[in-house]
Order: C-alpha cells, then structure tokens, then sequence
C-alpha cells in the first residue's frame, strides 16, 4: 500500500510540476506579446511587410491570458499546499523541472542580451527595440528569480511573502496588459475590415500575377476574369468579382473596393526583386490606398525582361 501510495504522488507531483512548467510558458509567451503589441502599436512600428501580415496582434495573447493565467496561480497554488500539508515533498522531478526553468531563463537572457548588442553595433536605436528586450529581460529575470528562491525554499509551513508578492505582480501587472491591450487594440469591426482589406490587397497581387502569367502564355491580355485561375478570387465581404477591364492591347485595369484607408505614411513597400515582374506579378500599388473604390491601371510591356510597368493610380468612382 504505502509503494501504491508513494507511486501516486510522484505522478501527481510530475503532473502538478508539468502542468506549472507548461502554463508558466505559455503566459510568460503571451504576456510578452501582448506588451509587442502594445509597444507597436503606441510607438507606430507597424512598418514594412510586417504591417501587411501581422492583422490582430492583440486576440490570441488577450485570450490566452485570460484562460492560462488563472489556470497557471491555481495549479501553482494546489502545488504548494500539498507541499505545506506534506502531501508532496521537494524531490528530483521538482528540481529537475525547477533547473530546467532556470536554465531556460538564463538562455533566454543571454539571448536578449546578444540581440541588444548586436543591434547596437548595427545603429538600432529604436526605442521599441530596446523596450521589447527590455520586456523579455525583465520576465526572463522574474521568472529565473523567483523559480531560484523557491528552489532554496525549505519551509512551506508558513506563508512566503516573495510568493504571495509575485502572486500579486502577477495578477497586477497581467490586469494591466489586458485592460492596455484592450485600450489600444482596433474594436472587433475595425479588425474584420482591416482583415479583409488585406485579403484584398493579397487577391489583387494574385490576379496581377495571374494576368501577368497568362500573357506570357498567349501573348495577350485575357477578356475576362472568367477563367478558374481568377475566378477563385472575389471580395471577401460582398463575394462579388474584383473588377476587370482591358483597355488596349496591353494596359487593364483592376478595381477593389476598400473599407478602410491605408497611407503610406513613411512605410517602405513590399520587398519585391528587381526582375522579370511578368513572373513576380509586379510590385502592387495597392497595398497603399484610399478607402472606397479605387482602380489601378497596368501596363504590359515587351522586351527582354517582359515585365510590367504600373501606371500611377487613379481614385474610383464612389
């Protein structure tokens, strides 16, 4: 019996110490990017490709804190009171998690340091930069902190004041993020118009690329958009067409309708290589646009590197 018993309670205790480990991550994650975040955002670092792809930044670690922080203090707190009703005692899998945690920490530190160097010597002075090391250094430290006094700890007979401190940093500080998050963060509707501009953006490029392509293939421009290579692609809130019409022989022009402004204001476009765009699709205007309907005139042009040249954009009618 007292084997059977002894059997259960290092499962119990891997299982506790585990579920700490992996609810501890996951919070330490989503904390962190949630305050990215908001430093990008408050900051305006939403620059180049990174503008484009990134859409909500703020559901999943809002959602995720919401659900792993209470999950991690309750699992945590079970754990420490088997310990002070000797239920469990401190054995190998507690320290051999407890330095796993460490040792992660540690690694982590050193990583953001090297990162906070390098940048450095390469002239990143950006305050964003440094305030997001900044945030991973400061959780990096909390965590090999605390995780390193706990380790140490022998008496769980009475009520620690560090642990009950960091409980309420903790819940303080995690309140904190979510109410800034939210504070900052575009409303549910803001976000789904912009998701879908983006969608826009993205099926615009697919079809200058596929226009492109069937032109080297027949040496002309397509009718109409007719075809199941451009027929896939249809705006994502009315699910109509995008608009197509062929000018001449080798202009077309291409029409969206967008929910939302997106201004350059300063952003470098898309990184696109300098060759052939009758292969890349060409660099696309419209990842910068007005809201309403905007058109965009393309112009094919013949020669060695078969490529097109885009001709400035002219707003659409409302």
């Amino acid at each position: 019996m007292e084997e059977q018993a002894s059997r259960k309670n290092t499962a119990l205790d891997a299982f506790l110490n585990l579920l700490t480990l992996i609810t501890l991550g996951w919070f330490s994650i989503s904390f962190g990017r949630l305050l990215f975040a908001i430093i990008d955002k408050t900051l305006g670092d939403q620059s180049g490709k990174e503008f484009f792809y990134l859409g909500n930044q703020f559901s999943f670690p809002i959602a995720s804190l919401l659900i792993i922080t209470p999950i991690f203090l309750l699992v945590s707190g079970v754990l420490h009171r088997h310990y002070k009703q000797g239920k469990l005692e401190k054995g190998a899998i507690y320290r051999w998690l407890t330095y796993l945690m460490l040792l992660v920490s540690a690694l982590v530190i050193a990583g953001d340091l090297i990162k906070l160097v390098t940048d450095l010597l390469d002239g990143e002075y950006k305050i964003n930069t440094i305030l997001k090391i900044a945030t991973v250094f400061v959780i990096s430290l909390g965590i090999f902190l605390y995780y390193w006094y706990d380790l140490h700890r022998a008496d769980y007979s009475r009520r620690s004041k560090v642990a009950q401190a960091a409980f309420w940093v903790i819940t303080v500080a995690t309140l904190a993020a979510i109410i800034g998050g939210f504070a900052v963060a575009d409303s549910p509707i803001t976000a789904r118009l912009k998701k879908q501009d983006q969608e826009r953006v993205g099926d615009l490029s697919q079809l200058d690329y596929g226009i492109a392509d069937y032109y080297r293939e027949n040496t002309k421009l397509p009718d109409n958009l007719s075809e199941k290579r451009f027929a896939q692609f249809v705006d994502p809130d009315t699910k109509a067409a995008y608009e197509y019409a062929k000018k001449e022989d080798k202009k077309y022009e291409l029409c969206a309708t967008f929910a939302l402004p997106a201004p350059q204001d300063g952003r470098p476009e898309y990184p696109y290589p300098a060759y052939d765009y009758a292969y890349s699709g060409g660099p696309g205007e419209w990842q910068f646009h007005e809201a309403g309907r905007q058109c965009y005139t393309r112009e094919m042009k013949e020669g060695p590197e078969k490529d097109i040249r885009p001709v400035p954009a002219k707003p659409g009618k409302n």
